[in-house]
């Protein structure tokens, strides 16, 4: 089984301005995931149109060849879009790959044994894919809406029959974006990220924070 890393990493980002270039601790938020890499031997490659981004990770080994057009990179474009063009491209050059794990630079917290055994757990249960979870902060029964007259209303109606988390009768996780596994040729040809076969890796919740905003890169850089 052949797997390669893919680190997207595109130019430009809506909530914080060159997010991914943004100092985490001194360090350029991107580099954290290179540098959590540097002792894997794994094919890894970023997928990215800011030249600045492929410097950092030519100094982690990280192969910097491919070329992201403009128009896979706006705000728009989705992950499966990105892949899809990648694996034309490893084609075109005649790489051949297995599986594709996807690592998000936003996950500056994810460790190298999180990598290490999420690809054991994909390998020992045979996934075709697979993404990383974590337990929820917040608990889908504590999640409200605010209503235009002020008032408010739970999301899950069946909330109001609990006042305590642990009488919750539902275990909850979310996806919290660290980590996905896919089976290539799955990919290619359902252009789906989630198979029959999907597994799933359980992180520790304090290696789960995703930058999404300042506030994430303040509590990031506590942790850190």
């Amino acid at each position: 089984m052949k797997i390669a890393i893919i680190i997207p990493a595109r130019r430009g980002s809506k909530t914080i301005i060159n997010k991914n270039l943004k100092l985490l601790n001194k360090i350029p938020l991107a580099e954290h995931t290179f540098k959590s890499l540097k002792s894997l031997k794994v094919p890894k490659f970023v997928l990215t149109n800011d030249n600045r981004i492929k410097k950092l990770a030519k100094k982690y080994d990280i192969i910097t060849d491919y070329i992201r057009p403009e128009f896979i990179s706006t705000n728009k474009t989705s992950l499966i879009e990105t892949l899809q063009h990648f694996i034309l491209w490893t084609e075109k050059n005649k790489m051949k790959f297995d599986v594709f794990m996807i690592l998000q630079v936003t996950s500056p917290l994810r460790k190298t044994t999180d990598v290490v055994n999420a690809i054991k757990l994909y390998k020992k249960k045979k996934f075709k894919s697979l993404f990383s979870i974590s337990e929820s902060q917040e608990h889908p029964y504590e999640s409200i809406s605010i209503l235009k007259n002020g008032k408010w209303k739970y999301n899950l109606p069946k909330a109001k029959n609990f006042y305590r988390r642990q009488d919750f009768d539902i275990n909850s996780h979310f996806i919290n974006g660290a980590i996905y596994m896919i089976d290539v040729k799955y990919l290619k040809n359902k252009n789906n990220l989630i198979s029959k076969k999907h597994g799933i890796f359980k992180m520790k919740k304090i290696n789960s924070i995703d930058i999404d905003d300042e506030e994430d890169l303040i509590m990031a850089s506590k942790l850190i």
